[in-house]
């Protein structure tokens, strides 16, 4: 693949994937794991977190079992999906005092293969298309030889979402930050030091792709794939 020689990534802990226009859905097998770490942790030992309680608190829309007919009927926990709610622009479970999800150990997939969703790894443009700037970082054209504009990176919005923990992308010895310079769409050498530059092998790239893949193949909705939810 393209990504032969792994590609610069590091989270930087910001919080704004937990923060996108979108939704996240947990598979089946991922609510019992979820339901049980809440109660594990919770400061009451005696607010036992009942299944009624978590789709109350926690779920905003859920994909039943079906009958053989066809009709829909609730079912238990192991054969259905869930869709999480969000609270002030945020997944539920994004702590705001601390900027961190509150169940990082038992995160969902689409959470944990996050960004090497196979969506975002078709091509190093798909990659790169990805990566915004920290809020804090002066957005700068380059200018080419003639003196005209060559483009330039953008923030992160809720509606376009994005990564800025995205660094670069190994491609026949080139990576990200070269194919942005070649396209003239940023120059962020400068604004970066080293230590933020992390290569994530190709194995680990591969491992998470193909798991956020079966993730997304298994849900049981078409049309929600094709229009609203994709990995």
């Amino acid at each position: 693949p393209w990504y032969e020689q792994g590609l610069d990534f590091s989270c930087t802990g910001c919080g704004k994937c937990c923060r996108v226009d979108g939704d996240v859905w947990l598979s089946p097998e991922e609510i019992p794991q979820i339901m049980q770490f809440l109660e594990d942790n919770c400061d009451s030992k005696d607010d036992s977190l009942s299944l009624k309680k978590f789709r109350e608190k926690y779920v905003k829309a859920e994909i039943f079992a079906q009958t053989n007919n066809g009709s829909e009927v609730e079912a238990l926990t192991s054969e259905t999906w869930m869709c999480l709610k969000r609270e002030e622009g945020a997944c539920v479970f994004l702590d705001p005092s601390s900027n961190k999800c509150g169940i990082y150990d038992v995160r969902p997939v689409q959470c944990r293969t996050y960004p090497f969703w196979p969506s975002l790894l078709e091509s190093p443009e798909d990659w790169f298309g990805e990566a915004v700037l920290p809020d804090d970082v002066e957005i700068t054209e380059t200018i080419n030889e003639e003196g005209g504009s060559l483009g330039r990176m953008r923030y992160w919005s809720p509606e376009l979402g994005g990564c800025e923990g995205i660094g670069t992308g190994g491609s026949n010895g080139k990576n990200n930050r070269d194919i942005g310079r070649d396209n003239g769409e940023y120059d962020i050498d400068s604004q970066m030091t080293q230590e933020q530059v992390e290569i994530v092998a190709r194995e680990e790239i591969v491992e998470k792709m193909k798991e956020a893949k079966r993730h997304w193949k298994r849900f049981p909705i078409k049309e929600i794939k094709e229009s609203s939810w994709y990995l």
